[in-house]
This record gives structure tokens, sequence and C-alpha cells, in this order.
């Protein structure tokens, strides 16, 4: 069945053709799809729409990024993260940069800053599925994309992030629980996507910016004009540092 298809089956399916398969894949987590979907695809040329029958895939291209093939998606939780990434992972392609927003859990972790996984929970329900060996699965960065962030101005954050399934199924048991047991951030796609491409053996790192911290009562449903403007620089510079980051890659190779 679908586990079973091949790399020639998909791009049949998905009509790209085979000097098109991308060396890089990036997902943005987000529910607001088609907006980061054409943001993204602006700074791309030669871009090629990909859909799919029955619409399984959508707001999808392949594009070059100063002469890379990369692929982009935007996704919304586990289930669509790890569908992406394992379609990928058969083609090929060799690294996968997930990005977006996050909750923050540590306390020095405020409304805009970037926060890059060491390693990701499973705490949600795909994962499992491409991961046997237990439920924490590492970022895997070459060296030469880990410079692309230290060169970076600014804090950035380490640490490890939850990924649950279940967006308001959190409270504030959890909440105290997850960082009680050292997790940094919270978000619902990272360990899917990280699981899936272990299995596949890409490459894979996560840049991310707090959306807000719900240690200290916020949410995605309060508003703050202040930490709107912080979420709106943040969110540019989380997408220029995946763009150095794909640029980098091709020259390290």
């Amino acid at each position: 069945m679908l586990r079973e298809l091949t790399k020639d089956d998909w791009l049949s399916i998905l009509n790209i053709p085979a000097n098109r398969i991308p060396r890089v894949v990036v997902l943005r987590g987000t529910r607001n799809f088609r907006m980061y979907y054409e943001l993204y695809r602006e700074h791309f040329t030669d871009v090629l729409d990909v859909g799919s029958p029955n619409g399984v895939f959508d707001e999808l291209f392949v594009g070059e990024l100063d002469g890379v093939q990369t692929a982009y998606a935007s996704v919304y939780g586990a289930p669509m993260a790890s569908e992406v990434t394992h379609v990928f992972g058969v083609l090929g392609t060799e690294l996968v940069i997930q990005t977006g927003n996050c909750g923050a859990l540590a306390d020095d972790i405020d409304t805009g800053d970037i926060f890059v996984p060491v390693d990701a929970y499973c705490g949600e329900g795909a994962s499992q599925y491409y991961k046997t060996d237990g439920k924490i699965v590492s970022a895997s960065p070459d060296p030469e994309l880990a410079a692309v962030l230290d060169s970076c101005p600014g804090d950035i954050h380490y640490g490890s992030i939850y990924t649950t399934s279940a967006l308001f199924a959190e409270g504030e048991h959890e909440i105290a629980d997850w960082h009680a047991r050292g997790f940094a951030a919270v978000d619902m796609e990272t360990a899917a996507t990280f699981a899936v491409a272990e299995h596949f053996g890409m490459d894979r790192l996560l840049v991310l910016f707090a959306f807000d911290n719900p240690r200290r009562r916020e949410h995605i449903l309060l508003q703050d004009e202040e930490k709107t403007a912080r979420r709106q620089r943040s969110n540019q510079r989380v997408m220029e540092l995946v763009f150095d980051i794909v640029k980098r890659f091709e020259s390290s190779q």
C-alpha cells in the first residue's frame, strides 16, 4: 500500500521530474497554509507547484533558492509533517528543516526569541510508526549548518522540545509537567518530522521563534501589540535564517 510506494511512484503521482528532486525540504508549521505558501514562494525561482490526486498534498512547491533545489510545504501537526517528510525521504532529499513557532517553557525564553531544539520528545501519535527505539529523537545538523546559527546576531536558545498533538488539551498541569521534565518548549510537528527524517537517514534541523510562554499564563488567543510586533520581526528573522541554512548546505557539499 502507501508504505510500499517507490521513488518512481511518487515522482509520477506528484508529477515531479527526476531532475527537480529537491536536496532540501522546508516545512513551516502553521494554520495559515496559503499565506505562508505565498510568502515563501516569493523568494524562489523556477517554481513548480506540486499537487496530488484527491488533494492529499497542497500548499507544496519545488523551486530554486540561489540554485539549490528546495521544496516548501505548509503543514499543521504531526500527521501532515510526517507525510511530507516521508515522501521526500523516499525521493532521496538530504535535509529537512522544520520552522515556525513554539510555546516557550523555559524561564529565560521570551516572546519572539529564537529557539533551536537539540532533540524532541515524541508526545504525538505519528512518530511511533517510524521510531521504535525510544521517545527521544535528535536533530542532526551538519557542522557547517550549525555555524550559520552560531554566527547569527542575537541570542539563540537551545534545548529539548516536547511535541504534542492536542493544542487545546494543554493545561496548567501538562505545562508544569513538561517544564519539570526539562523541556524548554512545546510544538506540534518537530518530533514527527525528526522521527521520519531519522528513519530515512535525512539530516534534520529546526529553527523556531517563541510565540508565547504558557507558564506565564500567555496563550495564542491573547492580544498584545508589543508582542505581535516582536513575533513579526522574529518570523522574518527565522525565515532569513532558514534561507541562509539552505544556501550554506549547497556550499558545504
